[in-house]
């Protein structure tokens, strides 16, 4: 019998179901809950990464192949393939390693989006499926990154899409915590693979880790911690692979510990548009920079998204290769900017200082910075 009614969302990403050996971390991490009895939610990435035969890129690459041009409507069907496939295949291998479950893509988890394909937001869920299936003592394993239009179409969620699926269904069924597993400790006070000396935050609030978000930390996406906000569901980042504690993310405003870290973006493309313009809002993804420029990452929707642009806001010039760096305090800024004759330093929010640079610059300022702000 379970010992709380109240259910536990476990997220794994595409590196937890990459191969047989990390599915194998995945289903210890189950079976942990599962023998304690807890009702258990698994939403679930696409198994891998770019060039792994089932990762979402791979599949989107059958489409480029053919051309660039890519109707939303097909892309969003492709997209979501590889989550609907691991839903399926790690219900199947949790059968059969003795916790009997059931898969569900996004209509069947009742999930509801609005009509923006590729980066579709979350309007309501009905969970009664899920619900029925823990009540029937089964483990719910959940495709992310999906839900569907009032039409019935699939519509993405955009990137980080699996945790925003994790953290919103765990709101609708009143969860006590969400999981969300990769193949790191937690969140990390600087991004470990540039800088070597990154450490592992025990806890950091939501809003900093909102900010953390917002300014490229690629843990856990902004839009994930945006649904945990109404319910105040506890967040824990954790590894698959280990059992470290993981880092929690709190909604305890009244924590006064100066907890600083840093978040960076790469692989973006700047945008100036010959005249002056309002921030562009009417696009997904924009970081605006000043009235003129402004930053997108260079992805499949980049063509896209320069159409919206030009139609909107005249000609512009574009130029790759750029990465944001942040410093991010959960707290008012209490240190001075650091002077670095390659960046410039952009206006940002009185908890934040950022910069503008060259990608290939980012891993010497990654270090420099947490030197001078965490140590």
């Amino acid at each position: 019998m379970a010992k709380n009614l109240a259910p536990i969302v476990m997220k794994f990403g595409g590196t937890s179901l990459r191969d047989e050996d990390c599915r194998s971390y995945a289903l210890k991490q189950s079976k942990n809950y599962h023998e304690s009895g807890e009702r258990i939610v698994v939403v679930v990435s696409a198994m891998g990464r770019k060039g792994e035969p089932y990762a979402t890129d791979t599949l989107v690459a059958l489409l480029r192949d053919v051309g660039h041009n890519i109707n939303p409507r097909e892309l969003d069907l492709v997209m979501s393939v590889g989550e609907t496939l691991s839903s399926a295949y790690f219900s199947h291998l949790l059968s059969h390693n003795g916790m009997p479950a059931e898969s569900f893509n996004g209509r069947q988890s009742g999930i509801l989006t609005d009509d923006n394909a590729g980066n579709a937001e979350i309007l309501d869920i009905n969970p009664a499926r899920i619900v029925e299936a823990l009540d029937n003592g089964f483990i719910a394993v959940v495709a992310g990154f999906q839900g569907v239009n009032d039409k019935g179409d699939i519509r993405t969620l955009g990137r980080g899409g699996s945790d925003t699926s994790a953290v919103a269904l765990a709101s609708a069924l009143g969860a006590e915590k969400v999981e969300i597993f990769s193949d790191v400790d937690g969140i990390a006070n600087c991004d470990p693979r540039q800088v070597e000396g990154s450490s592992y935050l025990e806890s950091v609030s939501v809003n900093q880790m909102l900010a953390m978000a917002d300014e490229g930390s690629r843990v856990i996406h902004p839009r994930a911690i945006k649904a945990s906000l109404k319910t105040q569901t506890p967040l824990i980042a954790k590894n698959t692979f280990n059992d470290s504690e993981g880092t929690l993310i709190h909604h305890d405003i009244s924590k006064k510990k100066e907890v600083v870290a840093i978040a960076h973006r790469e692989s973006m493309v700047l945008i100036e548009f010959a005249l002056e313009h309002k921030a562009a809002s009417h696009v997904n993804g924009v970081v605006n920079i000043d009235s003129k420029r402004l930053l997108l990452n260079d992805d499949v929707y980049l063509s896209d998204k320069l159409a919206q642009l030009e139609e909107k806001l005249g000609f512009y010039k574009l130029s790759r290769h750029w990465a944001t760096i942040s410093v991010v305090f959960n707290n008012k800024v209490s240190k001075k900017p650091a002077e670095l004759d390659y960046a410039e330093l952009l206006d940002s929010p009185d908890t934040i200082i950022r910069y503008l640079l060259k990608e290939v610059k980012v891993r010497e300022t990654l270090k420099f910075l947490h030197g001078r702000y965490t140590s």
